[in-house]
């Protein structure tokens, strides 16, 4: 995925549950958000800058305030919601039943085209595809329609195709999945989360600048993590183990 996570994605996530686990998106109000928001946000974003992202997401409507018991909360609107899943699309993608095709990208940009080509490319990692050679990039979900558009709008009709297979005729797929994406490297990153946040869960306290440094490592690997279908990820997947502890660290 690699998608790089801006102040405002950060707080749009946070107020659908996403960075608690990116498994339901649902309107969930938090008390004293701002004041909260900065202890989930990764150390690099300044506190001025991000209390701005609220204040401009607010007047885009994307997140509301609402009165409860006298204490002010942020929530995310339908607006707001939309946008997450439209730019987060593969959480969603990931709760849906596989339909067990693969989608294939082949194109052929010249050097001269560089610019286009690597806006491409970028598009492709958007879209959640993995590099299988340098002009071959698959991706196990449906993204046909927007990544034709894409194409007409580049003009690639004559240099991008884009393929669909329902069988791998030789070879493993898991093979092909460890191929095109790190998954062991990422597993064992959950893994080494898991095994601080386990030792962090038997304390009765946790600091807040802990627990933005935890937010901020969660982050960190989820920006590696491609959201596969689970058929394809390792049996022993840690990144549900690790969503549950921190449901648990709000």
């Amino acid at each position: 995925m690699k998608k790089l996570l801006r102040p405002q994605d950060i707080l749009l996530l946070f107020l659908a549950g996403g960075i608690d686990a990116f498994v339901e998106f649902k309107n969930e109000p938090m008390a004293s958000a701002c004041k909260n928001l900065y202890g989930w946000v990764p150390s690099r974003y300044r506190k001025t800058n991000y209390f701005q992202t609220v204040y401009h997401s607010l007047r885009t409507g994307y997140i509301e305030k609402i009165i409860k018991d006298g204490e002010v909360f942020l929530q995310l609107t339908p607006k707001g919601n939309k946008k997450v899943l439209r730019k987060f699309s593969l959480f969603a993608w990931q709760k849906r039943k596989w339909d067990r095709k693969w989608r294939l990208v082949i194109f052929d940009i010249a050097e001269v085209d560089k610019k286009t080509r690597d806006n491409f490319r970028a598009k492709l990692r958007e879209f959640g595809f993995g590099m299988l050679q340098q002009s071959v990039w698959i991706t196990p979900y449906d993204f046909a329609s927007d990544l034709r558009e894409f194409i007409q709008a580049l003009s690639l009709g004559e240099n991008a195709f884009v393929l669909e297979t329902a069988s791998i005729i030789a070879g493993d797929e898991k093979d092909l999945v460890a191929k095109v994406w790190p998954l062991e490297d990422i597993n064992q990153s959950y893994q080494d989360l898991f095994s601080l946040l386990t030792k962090l869960r038997g304390r009765e306290q946790i600091s807040i600048e802990e627990l933005r440094k935890i937010r901020s490592q969660y982050l960190e690997i989820l920006r590696e993590d491609p959201c596969l279908p689970k058929e394809l990820l390792p049996q022993d997947w840690y990144r549900q183990k690790v969503e549950e502890i921190l449901k648990r660290l709000r």
